[in-house]
């Protein structure tokens, strides 16, 4: 069993005779982006470490299919593309209750979320995790939608995604924290 992780050329390829066996290297070469030359190079290289089979068809034609060698490693590809995301959603929840625990030692215990996203998500799930009895949060899903004052609404949506800009918060007593800008910064 070989020990590396194959490319990333080498596992798009790999998805897509999963995908679809009758493929050509043409059509391959279009739905992956990779050169035709580029496209020939890597399926002789997977079909000698014995991920991919070849079935000659006819004269022209060619039948590739993952080997059992092809399905494993394509399978750990994912599963340590799955650990990297899971670990990267641990580090930012880490991140984002570090700065919700900044300012709730400087006194503030209310928190809004603003956004209807995956970043809002993992928001609240940060919130969710700290123990603070006296912290408490809601979610809006737009600026017109909050109507407290002196309460810390934490950006989980770029100006870009929701129309929001920085101006539209200057009359408001509220502090705004960007979310992702500030852990960016981090």
């Amino acid at each position: 069993m070989h020990t590396h992780l194959v490319s990333e050329e080498e596992f798009r390829l790999i998805r897509e005779v999963r995908n679809n066996k009758n493929l050509t290297q043409r059509k391959i070469s279009q739905k992956t982006g990779i050169s035709l030359a580029t496209v020939n190079l890597i399926l002789k290289r997977l079909t000698k470490k014995g991920y991919i089979k070849v079935r000659r068809l006819n004269r022209k034609n060619l039948q590739y299919f993952l080997t059992p060698e092809g399905f494993t490693e394509l399978s750990k590809r994912s599963y340590h593309y799955l650990l990297r995301t899971i670990n990267s959603v641990k580090k930012m929840k880490a991140e984002v209750q570090h700065l919700v625990l900044q300012e709730y030692l400087k006194g503030n215990t209310q928190f809004i979320i603003l956004g209807d996203n995956e970043l809002a998500d993992i928001i609240e799930l940060s919130l969710k995790n700290l123990d603070k009895s006296n912290l408490k949060y809601r979610r809006a899903s737009r600026l017109e939608d909050i109507n407290s004052d002196k309460v810390v609404v934490l950006l989980a949506q770029t100006e870009l995604d929701s129309g929001l800009r920085t101006s539209d918060l200057g009359h408001r007593t509220n502090k705004y924290i960007d979310v992702l800008a500030t852990i960016s910064q981090n």
